[in-house]
């Protein structure tokens, strides 16, 4: 995902519901409800493609003004886990997120909640510790007590010990099958890098999964040392859809499980020249494809389809992602990254051949609306 946003609430954490859980390491027995279970994520599974949604945090109340039928899944974002194996900051959730609780349910969408983890030191100290693991099982499951879905969103790019990767794939397996024994086909989903040290996932992991959602983005980022895009479906860069897909196939996820993660947002970067790959002259800035409410991102403010009108809309014939460039007044060149109508259909056109499971959007908002159509036209058919 992209890096973490200014913190605005701090909340808590507030225990809800029963508690429910598996030991860490078990995998093999059948469990009440996951026949029930397994029938209720294939019927689901049957519906292609899907469109899913990260709502974030940070955008508050923004999501009364987006259209939710767009999306057949919601995703809340975030709650991140601690070093000592528990939720460390919930961002408000549940309590502050009642009523998007609730649309959600009116419209019979599911619900999942983000589960973040973004550093290897942490992962070693709670995945290679197996009362740390079983912590953060009674957590989640505790989470999951309402009827969400778990999304495990754990990025971790360096090498980690045989121990604690061996320990976190025994948690998913106890997660899934203590998710399977509250019942309510709870689903399983997580998101899967690219570029990483090791694979987090392999193909028994994947297999306990419902979904993988696979990084498609973040080819080019903050700190790359050359501009470029952020989301190529082809090309000569190191993270592209078309690589992304054969990785994951080839670590064993089946198709109808992929979906694919797209960006609403991109980056600007200070760079040598107006030339695709020109050398970046300082780390880059985030920029949303339209202008948010400053109350809503007043880090942000930035709109690429702005930038591209004032400035005239370029586009990298290779990978056939849209861009702008232009020189500042000091002489200094500027060029931004982002997706568009154009770069997005061909990307959603590839879902669909490849017969994938769909795509979900991060973040819902951050074109506030300008995507509307193409996603109601595309997966929709209206």
């Amino acid at each position: 995902m992209v890096p973490a946003m200014p913190r605005r609430w701090s909340v808590r954490s507030l225990l809800v519901g029963g508690l429910l859980w598996a030991v860490v390491g078990q995998t093999g027995a059948t469990v009440p409800g996951t026949q029930a279970a397994s029938r209720a994520r294939a019927s689901e599974a049957a519906s292609r493609p899907q469109v899913w949604g990260y709502y974030p945090w940070w955008l508050g109340d923004h999501w009364r003004s987006r259209d939710l039928s767009l999306y057949d899944r919601l995703k809340f974002f975030e709650v991140e886990i601690d070093a000592d194996g528990q939720i460390g900051q919930r961002n408000g959730w549940p309590q502050r997120w009642a009523d998007l609780r609730s649309a959600a349910r009116s419209r019979g969408l599911r619900l999942d909640v983000t589960v973040t983890m973004f550093s290897a030191t942490r992962f070693e100290r709670v995945f290679a510790n197996p009362a740390r693991r079983k912590k953060l099982l009674t957590e989640l499951l505790r989470l999951a007590v309402g009827g969400h879905g778990i999304q495990l969103d754990v990025e971790i790019f360096d090498t980690v010990s045989v121990d604690a990767l061996r320990g976190y794939r025994a948690f998913c397996a106890a997660l899934r099958s203590g998710l399977d024994r509250q019942g309510g086909a709870k689903s399983l989903t997580a998101f899967g890098v690219m570029g990483a040290a090791v694979d987090l996932y392999d193909k028994a992991a994947l297999q306990r999964l419902d979904y993988i959602v696979v990084q498609g983005y973040d080819s080019h980022h903050l700190e790359s040392a050359r501009s470029g895009p952020v989301a190529p479906l082809r090309g000569p860069y190191g993270v592209t859809w078309e690589k992304t897909l054969e990785h994951y196939l080839r670590l064993g996820a089946p198709r109808h499980k992929i979906v694919f993660g797209v960006p609403f947002y991109g980056y600007e970067w200070p760079t040598e020249s107006a030339t695709v790959g020109a050398p970046t002259l300082d780390k880059g800035r985030e920029i949303t494809f339209a202008v948010l409410d400053a109350q809503l991102l007043p880090n942000i403010r930035i709109g690429a389809r702005s930038q591209a009108a004032l400035h005239g809309l370029r586009r990298d014939p290779v990978s056939g992602s849209p861009y702008y460039a232009y020189q500042e007044p000091s002489g200094g060149w500027r060029q931004g990254w982002f997706e568009d109508e154009r770069s997005l259909a061909a990307k959603f056109e590839f879902v669909k051949q490849q017969q994938l499971a769909g795509i979900a959007v991060f973040p819902i908002g951050y074109d506030d609306g300008a995507f509307d159509a193409l996603l109601r036209q595309t997966f929709k058919g209206k």
